[in-house]
Parts: C-alpha cells; structure tokens; sequence
C-alpha cells in the first residue's frame, strides 16, 4: 500500500517541518504539496525546490483551487485558471512528480440550466487544453471529484466520469467527498482513477476526520481497490499529525500495514 499525506497548512507548520515530519514516519513515501496560497510561487523558491528534492520522498501536487476556476463562463477568468493550473504541472516537473490533483470547476447558478450546461462544456474544453499540457509534459492531469457544497460542480462522480472518458483523463478519488454526495464504497471504482484521498465523515459535512471516525466502510473500499489491482497512492487528506497517526493506526487494525 502506497501511502502519501497533504502538506501541513503553511502558516500552521512551515513547509520545512513538514518534511522532516513525513520523512521521519515510516509509512508515508508521498506528501502531496497544496500549491495555492500561501504556497503559490512555491514553484519558484529555488531553495525550496532543492531542499525537497534533497529529501527520500516522492511528491504529488494539488492544483490551486481558492480562486481558481476551470468552468469559469468569463474567458479571461477561465483562461488565467488554465495557466495557474499549468504552473503546477510545471512544478511537478521540478520535484519529479506524475501526479498533479485538480478540482474542475464551480458555479453558484446551478438552479439554470442553461449557464449550467454552457459552464460544463467550458470545464470539459478548459480540462482537456491542461491535461494536454500535462500529458506533453509527462503528468498525469487527475479530475478529482467534489463535494456537496454549494457551487462545487461535477458532485455526481458518473457525471464526472462520463467527462473524463470524452476527454480521455484520469480521476482523483475523494472517497470522503463522494459520501457526501450520496455514493457508497460500492459506486466508485473506475479503471481509470490514478490518484485517491482518503479520509473520513458523517456522509454529510466534508470534515476530514481521521479513518475509522466516520461512516465509511474503509475495510470494504480498500478489499474493492486492491481485487482491481489499484497501484496508486492512498492520499491522507488530513490537517494535523495527530489525525495521521490515528488513521495509521486505524490501517494496522485493519492488517493494511
């Protein structure tokens, strides 16, 4: 089992303390870097971008997403969206990364159908011009589902999937972000999910909780993932170190590790 974490918030715990943290912690190979503010030029700190490629551990990158935004119907919104995203592909290339997690957009008049519709088809096109990128750079551009929050689009991970096949792209996973949308462990194996976060909830508020706080069943998701031969990483998607190491402990109980 292949297992990263998110970074620590910037202004919680320096970026520096996050390293020494992760790699001290004999399960986690990966730590997925949150490039968005404070961290957005993070790609140019080239002291940074050493120090992490001095380190014995991988990386992944999460888009930004705070006021970005891929299905923007404004096009000089949607078009700075698109090169926001691309410096993340572009400091994934720096610290020899393959993975780079996006968010694919959202829209606050999702009561009109007809904004709806024109947002969707600009997110598709946006989505393939960055996955293009990516793929030419040699990173995989994975659309991660989103949760049941106001205005987050592509909630509906068949409705997410379906726009992926057509742009022919790999998935995030967010399990905890489909149980508050509706879906169970049963409804979200794809062939073509590269990434998955994992953390826990009520089924109803994107809490983050730690594995084995909530209601997902993690000892049948992982049964399903590992009979279709996932070979991605399992991202704790977490914010203190406190809940990584209940939901470690949580997988030894399980015999995951």
């Amino acid at each position: 089992m292949k297992l990263g974490a998110s970074v620590f918030p910037r202004k919680m715990i320096p970026i520096e303390e996050s390293l020494d943290y992760f790699e001290s912690d004999r399960y986690i190979e990966y730590m997925e870097l949150f490039h968005d503010y404070p961290n957005r030029d993070m790609h140019e700190e080239k002291d940074l971008i050493d120090l992490m490629n001095s380190y014995k551990l991988n990386y992944t990158v999460h888009a930004p997403f705070i006021e970005v935004n891929p299905a923007s119907v404004n096009p000089a919104l949607s078009k700075a969206s698109i090169e926001e995203i691309k410096r993340s592909v572009d400091l994934a290339n720096m610290i020899d990364s393959d993975i780079v997690v996006i968010h694919p957009g959202r829209s606050i008049f999702n009561n009109d159908n007809e904004y709806m519709k024109e947002a969707y088809s600009i997110a598709e096109e946006n989505l393939k011009i960055i996955g293009e990128y990516a793929k030419d750079n040699g990173v995989n551009a994975c659309i991660e589902n989103l949760p049941r929050l106001r205005g987050f689009m592509y909630q509906d991970i068949y409705q997410l999937q379906d726009s992926l096949n057509r742009i022919n792209l790999p998935m995030t996973l967010d399990i905890g972000h489909a149980y508050t949308a509706g879906f169970t462990v049963d409804d979200v194996y794809f062939e073509n999910i590269k990434h998955i976060h994992i953390h826990d909830n009520d089924g109803v508020h994107d809490s983050h909780l730690p594995l084995g706080e909530g209601i997902i069943d993690f000892k049948k998701f992982f049964e399903i993932f590992s009979k279709n031969n996932y070979d991605g990483i399992y991202n704790f998607e977490l914010s203190s170190k406190e809940y990584i190491e209940k939901s470690i402990e949580y997988l030894k109980s399980l015999k995951l590790i």
